[in-house]
């Protein structure tokens, strides 16, 4: 900032406390996480400050700094893929992961979240404590959200000591803004702030390290987009094809709109608009960086959606363009979600703010690595996620409720926990009150986003694009606060 000045720290509060500068919102980052969801590359939520990124080291020498790569994601690495898996080999990989992340503490403790990889994870882990396993879990009173029965059962069927906390909307309402404190940063969803409760939750039990589940659908293929990619580029060298495009009813049977012919119409003709650039690096993400032109309506963006990903682009590893469409998409993962978002924002600051150190198996290097090998059709057969980590475990969790439990998205009430029609809260009251003193954002449209939310009409959910526009624009005025 100064001559011969440098400011360093492990959280931002720590730089504008000195007081060398003026600080402001940094109009950029808003725009990265209004299309990837995070901030990207060097950049952070305040202008002139910027991020060392993951696997980077920085030097000062003769007052000129330099950054350098120390380690580079597996998937960039070149090499000759396995055309085959050995389930024994694998389970012994992951065991070695879980292994590695133990350390002498007294007592374990590990989130249940009601899906595979946390069940795994609490198995093994259970085999190495040498008391009884504690896990915990979070409940909604929202039922759309809560998967408290799945936690429950499987809890039970691994004999853990098994506690969870009950988080009503009104809970992320009071807690948002100190979340958003810790995170020092934009947010898109409400997600952090049940597990900033839960962190807290779990330190009254004097635990200081929590084992979770982060990076597993990274890096076994258990996300629903790497599908819809596979479903785009197989429906694309056929866009005629009636039968093609019915995968997505078999993929999203779990959403009303798959279900429904009417709507499906619809969901059918939104997807065939994104078959087109298949040579694209990011062909697999086109459809979710879509929403930003749905998003940037409510803000006072500078730049547009293609100059946004041309300038992320530029700035990622050229090996990029040598890598399958598969690699590609779980880079973009990786890089993106991932790095900055479930491993920071909702992850380690979140746990950190109680001082709970989160433990995550399954992106161990040795096991990342090994995984990284293997030909990605491997590790997931068509569209079936993460096939085969849940056939690997056949043999220790004989429980097809839990094995073959279908993947659900984490999530938390989102906009509707501020206001509805006929509730608002404080925060939200506060926040209305000054939306004229933040400039990024669009008052008009916002006001009739907020019309929407309080329509007694719009469903409890909402959607997406309008949930993801409130929250970033609320979090946008406790930051700027």
């Amino acid at each position: 900032f100064k001559k011969n000045c440098f400011l360093f720290g492990s959280e931002i509060k720590t730089i504008i406390s000195s007081q060398i500068q003026n600080f402001t919102i940094n109009q950029l980052s808003l725009e990265n996480t209004a299309i990837f969801w995070t901030n990207i590359s060097d950049s952070c939520s305040i202008k002139n400050i910027k991020v060392l990124e993951p696997g980077c080291y920085l030097r000062i020498r003769n007052n000129k700094i330099s950054t350098t790569r120390y380690f580079t994601n597996p998937i960039l690495i070149k090499k000759n893929y396995n055309s085959s898996l050995n389930k024994v080999d694998f389970i012994e990989k992951f065991q070695n992961a879980i292994k590695n992340q133990i350390h002498g503490e007294v007592g374990h403790a590990c989130y249940l979240s009601g899906g595979i990889d946390s069940a795994a994870l609490a198995f093994f882990l259970n085999k190495y404590t040498k008391k009884k396993l504690d896990t915990f879990s979070i409940e909604f009173s929202n039922k759309e959200y809560d998967e408290s029965s799945k936690q429950k059962f499987f809890s039970k069927f691994l004999k853990t000591n098994h506690r969870s906390i009950k988080v009503d909307k009104i809970d992320i309402a009071n807690n948002f803004e100190k979340v958003v404190s810790h995170a020092e940063t934009f947010l898109f969803r409400t997600a952090p702030v049940p597990l900033y409760l839960l962190s807290k939750f779990v330190k009254k039990f004097n635990h200081k390290v929590v084992f979770t589940g982060e990076g597993a659908d990274e890096v076994l293929f258990g996300y629903d987009i790497f599908f819809e990619n596979r479903i785009r580029q197989f429906w694309r060298k056929n866009k005629k094809s009636k039968i093609r495009p019915l995968l997505f009813k078999k993929l999203y049977n779990y959403l009303p709109q798959f279900n429904n012919d009417r709507y499906f119409g619809i969901s059918k003709d939104f997807y065939k608009k994104f078959l087109i650039n298949h040579k694209s690096i990011y062909f697999s993400h086109l459809v979710r960086w879509s929403q930003y032109d749905q998003i940037s309506k409510y803000f006072n963006f500078s730049r547009d959606q293609k100059t946004i990903i041309k300038d992320y682009i530029s700035s990622t590893d050229r090996k990029l363009g040598k890598l399958s469409k598969d690699r590609s998409a779980q880079f973009f993962e990786f890089d993106t979600l991932l790095a900055n978002y479930l491993l920071s924002s909702q992850g380690d600051r979140m746990s950190l703010a109680n001082s709970i150190e989160g433990r995550y198996p399954f992106l161990d290097e040795d096991f990342t690595d090994y995984c990284s090998k293997v030909d990605s059709k491997y590790l997931a057969l068509g569209i079936k996620s993460k096939s085969f980590f849940r056939n690997s475990l056949k043999e220790f969790i004989p429980s097809n409720k839990i094995i073959y439990q279908p993947k659900v998205a984490y999530q938390a009430p989102e906009a509707k926990s501020f206001l509805d029609h006929n509730f608002i809260s404080i925060q939200a009251e506060e926040f209305l009150d000054n939306l004229n003193k933040l400039d990024l954002i669009h008052k008009k449209n916002f006001d009739g986003l907020i019309k929407k939310i309080r329509n007694r009409f719009t469903s409890d959910r909402l959607g997406f694009r309008e949930n993801m526009s409130f929250i970033l624009g609320i979090s946008y005025y406790y930051l700027q606060k």
